[in-house]
């Protein structure tokens, strides 16, 4: 059983007997180095490394990557590799830190203190130590060893190697993986790197304009036009629930009221991309295979199951949302200035849905189209109104379901 920092383990001072191929560690050191290439995520460079491993003589029969994550919901995740199934992976929720399942294994002292620990799992006091020691244990494993991956920060990660060789792991099989160890972090901070960005750059400018952003679409001007359905939405009597209510209270019921409104827009192609305060304004996009009417019904199916899922929920007697649908061509790109910029929507349809919905408050209506899709709404829609809109020339119609 040991423990050793990780800065003083020197497996690599072994002798390199010829049960591992050095030749082919080498090359899979070589082949990391150079960004594990092609290779094109996460899944096949994890999947490449063990292989290599296992041809290379060290017996893995499972492997682990955990890394920490910034993202929205998920604190942590974990690849998990075996030669019968692959690589699988698994994302942990907001406040896993804090849970047995993670305080009672070995990963908290590897990273905080970045020490490696090893444990024979033939060791019955071994066992009793960290929850997963029984669990692999259980599973025909005999040996384990936890390592620090340190990042060029000072951040630090873990990965995980388990054997079912009877006698465990050698000095020469923990030489080798050693050996890879610094290149594996390496790696695993680019993946981290680019996986974090996508995350923060979803999470405040939605999924495909960060997309965009990542693909260089950094200066003012860049953009495309398309064409989307557009929905616009606010929370009914906000502003008067907002002067009776603390910030904190106010925030959250918004986020409350957000967890069962916003899924129904992704889960039928639809893209948040600005909370508005009190409410949002989402795209569904109808270029690229989906038509006009396609998109219509499922910016329209979206609202219906929000409303059906809020009728369901504690929620029920405390909020109602408004909303506004329209569909056009506008332009989706950079505006702003200096160094400050802003991935958004702008043009006719954008304001036209945005009068809209001001419309539906004035007439007192829950939910409202315009004329140019009432008929493609997956429900019927009735003309409710004739109305001027601010900008716009002429009465027009507002359609109300």
């Amino acid at each position: 059983t040991t423990i050793s920092p990780a800065g003083r383990t020197d497996f690599s001072a072994a002798v390199r007997p010829a049960e591992i191929d050095h030749v082919a560690i080498d090359a899979l050191i070589a082949w990391m180095i150079d960004g594990a290439r092609p290779s094109a995520d996460a899944q096949t460079i994890i999947d490449g490394i063990c292989w290599r491993l296992v041809a290379a003589g060290v017996p893995i029969g499972r492997f682990a990557l955990v890394v920490n994550t910034l993202h929205p919901n998920i604190s942590g995740r974990r690849f998990t590799w075996t030669p019968e199934q692959g690589v699988a992976v698994r994302d942990g929720p907001i406040g896993l830190f804090g849970r047995e399942e993670y305080t009672r294994n070995p990963l908290p002292m590897v990273t905080s203190e970045q020490v490696t620990i090893r444990r024979r799992l033939t060791d019955p006091k071994a066992l009793s130590e960290f929850i997963i020691l029984g669990e692999l244990r259980d599973e025909g494993f005999t040996d384990y060893i936890a390592m620090p991956l340190i990042f060029t920060t000072g951040e630090t990660h873990a990965a995980t190697f388990s054997t079912r060789e009877p006698d465990g792991f050698s000095i020469e099989t923990l030489a080798a993986i050693e050996l890879i160890r610094r290149p594996l972090a390496r790696l695993a901070e680019i993946y981290l790197l680019r996986a974090n960005a996508g995350s923060i750059l979803s999470a405040y400018v939605g999924r495909n304009s960060g997309d965009q952003i990542l693909q260089g679409r950094m200066h003012r001007g860049d953009g495309e036009e398309i064409d989307a359905a557009i929905l616009f939405t606010d929370l009914i009597g906000f502003t008067e629930m907002s002067n009776q209510r603390s910030g904190w209270e106010i925030v959250s019921l918004l986020n409350d009221a957000f967890d069962i409104v916003v899924p129904p827009v992704e889960e039928h192609g639809g893209e948040i991309l600005k909370f508005l305060g009190d409410g949002f304004f989402a795209i569904f996009p109808y270029n690229g295979g989906i038509s006009r009417a396609e998109a219509v019904k499922a910016a329209s199916q979206t609202i219906m199951e929000g409303e059906r899922r809020l009728a369901e929920s504690p929620l029920a007697e405390k909020v109602a949302f408004r909303s506004a649908l329209h569909a056009g061509r506008f332009h989706y790109g950079n505006i702003g200035g200096g160094n400050r910029l802003d991935f958004t929507a702008i043009g006719r349809p954008i304001n036209y849905a945005a009068r809209l919905l001001d419309a539906a408050s004035a007439l007192d209506l829950r939910h409202v189209a315009s004329a140019d899709i009432a008929a493609l709404l997956c429900v019927t829609a009735k003309l409710a109104a004739e109305v001027g809109f601010k900008g716009f020339d002429g009465r027009q119609k507002v359609f109300a379901y």
